[in-house]
């Protein structure tokens, strides 16, 4: 539980791996719904989402997955 915290903590402080541009906002974790919810977390309130998008991306030899979600407002 400790070290949740401290992730979050360090997510809050230093971001994700995400970018995020004027409309979109691009996040990526190993489980396409938590990407999902990253992204959307990104988008100003106040904006209106107008989709959301993901591909996978196949990670090194043990064939595990992680996805790269991008959510989009006008």
């Amino acid at each position: 539980m400790k070290a949740i915290l401290l992730l979050a903590v360090a997510l809050a402080v230093f971001g994700t791996c995400g970018v995020a541009v004027a409309g979109s906002a691009t996040q990526e974790a190993m489980d396409e719904e938590v990407a999902t919810n990253r992204a959307l977390s990104k988008v100003p309130q106040g904006k209106k989402v107008t989709g959301t998008s993901c591909t996978s991306i196949e990670i090194g030899m043990g064939g595990e997955t992680s996805y790269r979600c991008t959510a989009t407002w006008d």
